[in-house]
């Protein structure tokens, strides 16, 4: 688990430390462990590689891979993302692969190339740039799971597996 927020942090009672900024258990965040929160007002560049979830509520640059990308209302991604889910609140600008279902709610703004499987939008949710629909076969060879294993846990240090292939 990661976590970017001081703001965020000193709101729930997070500890001080000698530096000053506050920590907070992992239990005071309801966080799952292989997902990251990128904080209001937190800006982060470079890639992200989060078995779980991406959750932005500040500002991310670069890719990101992962189950799960959320870009909260007031949040702003500007980049590459290849995701299962996709919840668009606030702003993404740039290329969005989504296997399953990207979600743009009516406070959400999604620009680029982006394709996706099932696509949801909410009355006033906003989407443009080249747009296209993944097919079937696009969507199983894309999607990323979970290693359940537990000898492919040790190998793979228990975060991703192979791709996902069709189960007859």
């Amino acid at each position: 688990m990661a976590i970017f927020d001081d703001e965020n942090q000193k709101k729930e009672g997070g500890s001080s430390t000698p530096f000053g900024r506050s920590t907070t258990s992992r239990s005071t965040l309801d966080t799952k462990e292989g997902s990251i929160v990128i904080g209001a007002g937190v800006s982060v560049t470079g890639d992200i590689d989060a078995p779980n979830e991406v959750s932005v509520n500040g500002k991310h640059t670069g890719k990101v891979v992962s189950s799960k990308i959320t870009v909260k209302n007031g949040g702003k991604v500007d980049g590459e993302s290849s995701v299962e889910t996709a919840e668009i609140e606030g702003s993404y600008d740039g290329n969005l692969a989504v296997a399953g279902t990207l979600s743009v709610t009516s406070s959400g703004v999604a620009k680029g190339e982006i394709r996706y499987k099932d696509l949801e939008i909410a009355l006033g949710g906003k989407i443009s740039g080249t747009i296209a629909e993944m097919s079937d076969d696009e969507a199983s060879k894309s999607k990323i799971k979970l290693v359940k294993d537990d000898e492919d846990k040790k190998k793979s240090g228990g975060f991703f597996g192979t791709t996902k292939s069709e189960e007859n």
